[in-house]
């Protein structure tokens, strides 16, 4: 009799038990999901070198990014070529997965643009984070101390100002001569055009008086044009820039109407969940917002005017058909 009762009993608090977790509501009853966040090393792609404008914003993110442990760690992989093509081929390949993002430039678009491969549409454009507006320079003797005196030579002879621009042809620098050439009625091919490999390259040349007007982003020219060792004839710029550049002249209030903006956008590969790009526009605009992020753009020059996804779909689309149609007044497209 004794051990039935127990037996009965057992039964009994087994049966309270159940009556006390069937009562509790889903949540406490099962743990909540926990929300996606990347495991590991995150690789930051980049289509150029170590050292250039690319890389150094990716690494400004990348130092954000894991100072305020928004991720665990991040390297940046650095495979230049092919005007970013390779590193973008690169990160279109790895669908699905996302602890891999990336960072294209205006060249990147450019790129693929004259090949009409379409590569940008596998790709997922996160965000547009910064504009870096093209700027003219000359040597600190040069001829040319304006804007104007460019445009009254051009208008006498298109053929005989001597533009340099870096990356190669197609570049957002070389667009940026075609489009001033074209507010003057200068006909693109007949514009004198010469490619060297980076910004800096293209300053030396202008130092040297080598070539007539270097095309550079102003963040790279900045610190020489501080120096006296490059005079700034005028910026590409909508509006005036911020901070130390903002004694500078735009080119349109030299009466010249041309904007040349080279914009760097963080990307990621195709294929990913909700959740996942998700993570990844909360994380950005978390370094966007840092203090730390914003002291590395004022020090570059550089113009923050974020665009998010989905925004950045049809603006990356707007960009690769303008440049097209460029490339093909030119005779590059293929």
């Amino acid at each position: 009799m004794q051990r039935l009762s127990s037996i009965a009993l057992a039964i009994a608090v087994a049966a309270g038990w159940l009556t006390v977790i069937a009562s509790l509501p889903a949540a406490a009853a099962e743990p909540q999901k926990r929300a996606w966040r990347p495991e590991g090393t995150v690789e930051f792609v980049v289509g150029s070198g170590p050292g250039g404008e690319n890389d150094r914003l990716a690494r400004s993110i990348q130092h954000v990014l894991t100072e305020t442990h928004l991720v665990d760690s991040v390297i940046v992989l650095n495979k230049p070529g092919a005007g970013q093509i390779i590193a973008m081929n690169y990160l279109a390949g790895k669908v699905g997965d996302a602890t891999k993002i990336g960072l294209v430039s205006g060249s990147f678009v450019s790129s693929d643009a004259r090949r009409g491969s379409t590569l940008y549409k596998q790709l997922t454009p996160l965000e547009k984070v910064v504009d870096s507006y093209q700027c003219y320079v000359t040597g600190a003797d040069s001829k040319y101390k304006t804007m104007k005196d460019v445009a009254d030579r051009l208008r006498e002879a298109p053929g005989s100002v001597t533009f340099a621009v870096p990356v190669g042809v197609g570049s957002p620098g070389h667009i940026s001569a075609v489009k001033l050439g074209k507010t003057l009625g200068a006909p693109p091919d007949k514009l004198v055009t010469v490619v060297f490999t980076s910004g800096t390259d293209v300053a030396v040349q202008a130092i040297g008086n080598h070539i007539d007007v270097g095309v550079i982003s102003l963040g790279s020219g900045l610190p020489l044009i501080q120096s006296g060792k490059l005079r700034l004839l005028g910026i590409a710029a909508p509006e005036r820039e911020d901070g130390d550049a903002a004694k500078y002249p735009t080119v349109r209030e030299q009466g010249l109407d041309v904007i040349a903006d080279n914009p760097f956008t963080v990307v990621l590969p195709g294929g990913l969940s909700p959740e996942q790009v998700a993570f990844w526009q909360d994380a950005l605009d978390k370094v966007v917002e840092s203090p730390d992020f914003r002291r590395h753009v004022q020090r570059e020059a550089w113009t923050l005017r974020p665009l998010r996804y989905p925004q950045t779909i049809k603006w990356m689309q707007d960009e690769y058909e303008e440049n097209r149609e460029v490339l093909k007044e030119l005779g590059l497209v293929q």
